[in-house]
């Protein structure tokens, strides 16, 4: 990575990972760095937003960070979390951004990004799309499914492995169709870790 990147993440990593997810940025910025490999796009914006994306959870309470793991919170509770911790991504962001003197006139759309990641329901640029899919295919992971079972201590492993297959069929909108293939072939390396 350029030393520019290796800055910002040096100044976001006290703000990374506060939801008890210690590793989602590293692996979102893997992701992103994989996709960059394969598809043409600005990396100049995808590295330091996918960096960046989830530095706002470290703004809110512990007990409003968590709720977002619940399964009976509301709908309308789950948005406002989600809102929240963007709009913190965006100011701390900002700061870090103009910290390390970084080009002003790629910053807004980095800032973009991260204010709408989890709940835009349109995708805003290519750079957009790729971090919003290496956020998504976190969950397909190992780092993500392993420690998604440690938070739902009570679900077998296979049929949490149906549950995220179910959503990637009917729920979760990948922008590139290389992203949806990689979230498959994930998850069957997760089914014959689990299944050994």
């Amino acid at each position: 990575m350029e030393q520019i990147f290796e800055d910002i993440w040096s100044l976001a990593e006290e703000y990374q990972d506060k939801r008890n997810d210690e590793g989602h940025a590293k692996t979102v910025l893997k992701y992103a760095i994989k996709l960059l490999s394969i598809l043409p796009a600005n990396e100049k914006i995808v590295i330091p937003a996918a960096i960046l994306h989830d530095i706002g959870w470290s703004q809110l309470s512990k007990i409003d960070r968590m709720k977002i793991f619940q399964d009976d919170i509301s709908s309308k509770e789950r948005i406002e979390l989600r809102i929240k911790h963007e709009n913190e991504g965006v100011k701390l962001a900002k700061i870090i951004l103009e910290q390390v003197n970084y080009d002003a006139n790629l910053i807004e759309e980095i800032l973009n990004i991260i204010e709408g990641h989890d709940t835009r329901t349109n995708f805003i640029s290519k750079e957009d799309g790729i971090v919003r899919d290496a956020d998504r295919l976190s969950i397909f992971s190992k780092w993500g499914v392993d420690s998604d079972l440690k938070i739902r201590k009570k679900i077998n492993p296979q049929k949490y492995l149906d549950l995220i297959e179910d959503k990637l069929n009917k729920k979760y909108k990948f922008y590139f169709k290389e992203s949806k293939q990689m979230a498959l072939k994930e998850l069957e390396d997760r089914r014959k870790e689990y299944s050994a």
